[in-house]
């Protein structure tokens, strides 16, 4: 089905919320824009595809780990469910509020951004980053798709970066990833992650990085196939272009260190980049 159709036989879900067309499709889900028919408003809903009793149960105590997530930057989980209108298909859905705005990824393909707006992107990324990773999560999945550049439209407003699409995270509270099969999108996992390791906080800060790094150089620091991408990444640091600002290009090799242990936390990365927009007013 072509994004954006509309969808004229999708159950009520809940007794509340109708799915109105398909905005994207992924490996594990489909998102769709819906409607709350209670509240009037728009929404998005991310309906899984279906799985085992055990996988639905795992994938509810996840979502009411997400659902506790209250940061400007997070994009906030409204509502989850189970849709059993086939009972014998049942597929967990989360409900979202409706973002509108662009993501990163189109950003970066319509025109080329500033160092500091690239910049803004990271502290505000690295924000969001510190309030997760002190709740215990992992998000696992920071690409230049799951950014989003919200532009909030009156006059000294600029666009401010969301973080969304926590489908995968890890709640490394009450969890244990050792034996989790490798998730999230191959260009951007840490060494540590394609190599199925146990995931920290650093990993999502070498995400971070490649989609920074990705935002000045407009192509990803470690193009090809799954296999050579995730081997790309064992033997060398991703490149940082020539023309990245000084006081950006040294945050951006520390958060790419192939060992985690090196990378800065999202508080002392906060603190970088901070001083490095600061620095670039003067």
């Amino acid at each position: 089905m072509p994004h954006n159709q509309r969808i004229t036989d999708a159950p009520l879900l809940l007794n509340r919320y109708r799915p109105l067309r398909i905005l994207a499709r992924g490996g594990s889900s489909s998102v769709y824009r819906g409607r709350d028919e209670i509240l009037g408003r728009d929404v998005a809903i991310k309906l899984f595809n279906a799985g085992a009793i055990a996988d639905i149960r795992k994938q509810q105590e996840e979502l009411r780990m997400l659902a506790s997530l209250s940061h400007h930057g997070v994009v906030a989980v409204i509502d989850a469910g189970i849709d059993d209108s086939t009972p014998t298909d049942p597929r967990p859905f989360i409900v979202m509020e409706l973002v509108r705005g662009i993501t990163v990824r189109q950003a970066i393909a319509g025109r080329e951004l500033s160092a500091r707006e690239i910049g803004e992107i990271g502290f505000e990324i690295a924000e969001v980053l510190e309030y997760i990773h002190h709740r215990g999560v992992i998000h696992r999945d920071i690409t230049p798709s799951n950014i989003m550049l919200v532009d909030y439209g009156t006059q000294h407003s600029r666009p401010r970066a969301r973080l969304t699409d926590f489908g995968i995270s890890i709640d490394t509270l009450s969890h244990k990833n050792e034996s989790e099969e490798l998730f999230g999108t191959i260009a951007y996992v840490s060494p540590e992650q394609a190599l199925n390791e146990p995931l920290g906080p650093a990993s999502d800060i070498y995400s971070l990085g490649l989609v920074l790094i990705e935002c000045f150089a407009r192509e990803v620091a470690f193009p090809g196939t799954p296999v050579v991408s995730a081997v790309a990444r064992m033997t060398r640091d991703p490149e940082i272009p020539p023309w990245v600002d000084a006081r950006l290009s040294p945050i951006l090799a520390s958060m790419t260190l192939r060992e985690p242990d090196g990378r800065p936390s999202a508080g002392a990365l906060i603190e970088a980049l901070r001083a490095a927009l600061r620095a670039s007013r003067d």
